[in-house]
């Protein structure tokens, strides 16, 4: 029972500016109990002239406005609404403010926001505006409820503030122990309060526990053994059959057709996993290609008793799998299997280090990073995983899961207190035991790098979206470091204030010469007092580094080393540094080895574990002279080093060439391998794809059509004089924004927008804003709205929108139906040849006698086009149009390679109107 009444309230206004915008609606329950007391509502006339877009999303109509007051005229009726009760509202900072600003009034009772008490305790969401938690959680609907969008978000506030409360009570009493130093100078904190007495008062008997408390373990398919009585089919013509006319998946899944493509795919991987082969196969959108893979790499695991490793570029597909496929083939498949995902350490949330961040609760000085804390002790509770992608991004999460992760050198797993509960180890463990195990592109690169030391053994691997290949190598078997990466790891062996390695040995000296006399404590100690200064030595030379590394750049983006450059007189002050900084990390990675030599021989637990972390900061300090060593030598033609700035300067490094490594590392070491994506040939031929990787033009090699008809399904448009007839960016954005503002108006938004340029991106959303609002079309763009998965949700929840977007949303992006009807192409993906890496790899094949622009820059070009095409088409119901605007395909001679990779054989072309008049007929006929 709450002590007070609560008001929950909500207003409509004309906008998200609190000085500019005016207040139109204005919607207050009085709730005591649970039961309302008292209903106040009203529409407000304001000043301005309301725009069709805001009746839209208030559901106001203009001629209710009529006998509508100005807000002021309403303030004696608020402000005794809201006499003596707790405020409650979502985003309720925002919400008082407006009121407060009109109305010159300061209100001073007790404040609740729902959208943080809805962070806190349900921290899986991942979305918190209102119309999702309805849909979610889910919230009961008002009887009878009107349009009114105030109205409606007072109602279901108080929906969600009750779901919240319902949920706080149900809580152990530790939770509420845990989070008291978390709640000072918080607004919600009496909220926490109020449900820890009504627990206290109802439930006297709630547990109280000291340790972490978790979530049951639930197994599920690890749980029990291996049905031993499972029969494994022989035959590869079993794993057809199945794809087959009348096979299991036919039988079983509802709205199933066997596709000539996905049978002829999962034959060629059935035969290349018994014959040891390696096999490339490009499956076009709908094959089915997950499936494809899956049903023979399962059947050939439970067969041979070797686990197949599946990796994949995206968390999308690996979610994908995880959560829709593999539970499909689990029903379905005559025999039981086990399949396990595996991420890296920072995934994991680390048990130890949340219960020694929770010690020092102050120490978090920011709000919302408290607050983050507070949804990750709920999440901790209800996780069996440990992940952080589930975890909702809320604000302050990523700055403190830097502190909260499995990614430290003090861990331990088989050694730690909470080895028992570890999350780290769960997952290890289950992917010793998988037949299947599913890790990204990234996890399996680290694999490699570390000599097969981070997964368990496997003899046969598919590769998903295998066009990322390449470049993932590149980026892993590269190198970088930055001032903020030195400070880390220094800050982690040494610093003055907060957890680290010389002031924990230093607490824990005592006991440690008690439990374990026969080390040499005083020679330990002299050498453990050298830390401090060979740490500062090492932080002061990188800033210096770093200093001159920021005059080098200036204000570029990025910069790149030559060999040229080694004649230049400020190369010879850049090499002193650089062997300034390569001699003062050798010397710190001296102490710590003395330190380690002064525990040799000796085998006590505790000692194990200070040589454990000893090793561990030694083979971070190593990789930061690994990478040194590399950028010194620019001679080096295989080898790029470069400069690049954006929120922080890096100094990376990376192979030019990685197709021997490959070879060395993958396909000479694993039975068979899998490659697929949706896109890999060029014209048809596999040769610059098997090339760039490493594998013999003999490889088995298939390309699975998509079912799709796209000459039915779609039309390909290309503008004549696109954007290349305009010189300055400023004209180019203009006629942009007023071209899409003209297809989006044809389209009912419903358009995503594929920019190569994020400068070009910025200057057309300014441009193009304005126009949509005027048409009732949102416009979302990346930069100004979010992450991506925030962008593509608001996306899909309102069609009625244009997406612009930039190099991450070409691919990885799946918006089946009528949410995306239009995608524009702005210019062909052509890389900067400028890019340090593409420009070091351009030269290397060059002084080989090779032409980069049809070996490089041109495929890759290819791929990312049909990369961007393919957004289009997701499922055999999709319709709609996707129009070019770089007549370069039709001017050029290697305009040809773009056309004859996609899927379709027949587009129009023409001028702004042509294609204008094309997409009215197009959009005629269809609704037609």
């Amino acid at each position: 029972m709450l002590s007070k009444d609560i008001v929950v309230f909500d207003v409509a206004t004309t906008g998200l500016e609190v000085l500019k915008d005016e207040i139109i609606e204005f919607a207050a329950l009085r709730i005591r109990d649970g039961e309302i007391q008292g209903t106040c509502h009203f529409l407000v006339l304001p000043e301005q002239e309301i725009t069709n877009k805001v009746l839209n999303l208030t559901g106001i109509k203009v001629e209710e406005l009529d006998g509508a007051c100005h807000l002021d005229e309403h303030s004696h009726e608020i402000q005794e609404f809201f006499q003596d009760a707790v405020l409650v509202g979502h985003r309720i900072t925002f919400l008082l403010s407006l009121l407060e600003r009109k109305l010159n009034v300061r209100f001073q009772q007790s404040q609740w926001d729902t959208l943080e008490l809805a962070r806190i305790f349900f921290p899986t969401v991942h979305d918190y505006q209102l119309p999702y938690l309805a849909e979610r959680l889910p919230l009961a609907l008002q009887e009878g409820a009107r349009g009114h969008r105030s109205e409606m978000n007072a109602w279901l506030t108080w929906k969600l503030f009750e779901t919240c409360r319902k949920k706080s009570l149900e809580f152990d009493l530790s939770f509420f122990d845990q989070t008291k130093g978390l709640l000072e100078g918080w607004a919600g904190r009496g909220f926490i309060d109020q449900s820890h007495k009504e627990i206290t008062r109802r439930f006297p008997d709630r547990q109280i526990r000291t340790d972490i408390v978790l979530a049951p373990l639930s197994e599920g398919i690890f749980s029990s053994d291996t049905n031993q009585t499972d029969k494994i089919p022989v035959s590869i013509d079993w794993v057809v059959d199945c794809f087959s006319p009348g096979g299991i998946l036919e039988q079983n899944l509802i709205g199933y057709e066997s596709r000539p493509g996905q049978v002829k795919m999962a034959k060629l991987i059935a035969e290349g996993l018994t014959s040891s082969q390696h096999v490339v196969v490009e499956a076009g959108t709908g094959t089915g290609k997950s499936f494809a893979y899956l049903l023979p790499c399962l059947w050939s695991a439970k067969k041979t008793g070797k686990k197949v490793v599946v990796a994949t570029h995206t968390i999308p597909l690996q979610e994908q799998l995880q959560k829709k496929d593999i539970p499909i083939l689990e029903t379905i498949l005559p025999f039981s299997f086990k399949v396990s995902v595996l991420k890296g350490k920072s995934n994991y949330c680390c048990l130890k280090s949340l219960q020694g961040y929770m010690t020092n609760p102050r120490e978090i000085s920011r709000e919302e990073q408290r607050l983050a804390l507070l949804s990750i002790l709920v999440w901790i509770r209800e996780t069996q995983t440990g992940d952080l992608q589930e975890l909702s991004k809320v604000p302050g999460l990523i700055q403190i899961w830097a502190s909260l992760n499995a990614d430290n050198e003090t861990c331990i797993p088989g050694k730690c207190s909470k080895a028992g509960l570890c999350f780290l180890l769960r997952a290890r463990k289950k992917a010793e035991e998988a037949d299947l195990l599913i890790v990204n592109h990234s996890l399996l690169f680290a694999d490699l790098k570390t000599d097969y030391n981070v997964l368990p053994e496997y003899h046969q691997l598919v590769i998903d979206e295998a066009h990322q290949v390449y470049q993932t190598a590149l980026q892993h078997l590269g190198s970088d470091m930055s001032l903020e990466n030195v400070t880390r790891i220094i800050d982690n062996i040494y610093k003055l204030t907060g957890q680290n390695f010389y002031g924990l040995v230093k607490q824990r000296l005592g006991p440690l010469t008690h439990r374990v006399p026969s080390v040499a404590w005083e020679i330990f100690e002299k050498r453990l007092d050298d830390l401090p200064e060979n740490c500062s030595m090492v932080v002061e030379q990188a800033k210096e580094l770093f200093q001159l590394l920021l005059l080098i750049i200036g204000k570029e983006r990025t910069y790149r080393f030559v060999a040229s450059h080694s004649t230049q007189t400020w190369w010879g002050t850049l090499n002193i540094q650089f062997e300034n900084l390569i001699g003062r990390i050798k010397a710190l990675i001296a102490v710590l080895e003395s330190l380690k030599s002064a525990l040799s021989g000796e085998d006590a637990e505790e000692i194990e574990e200070l040589k454990y972390v000893l090793v561990g900061h030694q083979r971070e300090l190593q990789a930061l002279l690994d990478t040194l060593i590399l950028v010194l030598n620019v001679h080096n033609p295989k080898q790029v080093t470069w400069l690049e700035q954006n929120s922080r300067l890096y100094l990376k490094t990376s192979p030019i060439e990685v197709s021997d490594i490959l070879k060395e590392k993958i396909f000479s070491r694993f039975d068979s391998v899998i490659l697929t994506s949706a896109t890999l040939s060029i014209s048809n031929s596999f040769e610059h794809f098997l090339r760039d990787i490493g594998l013999p033009n003999t490889t088995r090699t298939a390309q699975v059509d998509s079912p799709f008809d796209y000459e039915q399904q779609m039309r390909l448009f290309v503008v004549k004089k696109g954007l290349g007839q305009y010189d300055s960016d400023e004209e180019k954005a203009e006629n942009l924004s007023e071209f899409i503002t003209e297809v989006a108006e044809r389209m009912n938004g419903r358009t995503l927008v594929l920019f190569t340029a994020h400068k070009l991106l910025r200057d057309t959303y300014a441009s193009l804003n304005p126009k949509l609002s005027r048409i009732g079309i949102e416009t979302l763009a990346q930069g100004f709205h979010g992450e991506r998965s925030t962008i593509l949700e608001a996306f899909k929840r309102n069609p009625k929108s244009v997406l612009l977007g930039a190099n991450s949303f070409w691919e990885g992006i799946d918006i089946p139906g009528d949410t995306l009807s239009c995608v524009i192409l702005v210019k062909l993906p052509f890389w900067p040849p400028s890019l340090p890496l593409i420009e070091a790899r351009s030269e290397f094949l060059k002084s080989l006698g090779r032409d980069p622009f049809q070996e490089l820059l041109l495929p890759e070009a290819v791929i990312r086009f049909k990369q961007g095409f393919g957004r289009l088409i997701r499922s055999k119901g999709d319709r709609g149009v996707v129009i070019l605007l770089d007549d370069r395909v039709i001017e050029k001679y290697y305009g040809r390679f773009f056309l004859n990779s996609l899927p379709i054989g027949t587009h129009i072309r023409g001028g702004n109107s042509l294609i204008l008049r094309k997409l009215e007929e197009w959009k005629a006929m269809e609704l037609g």
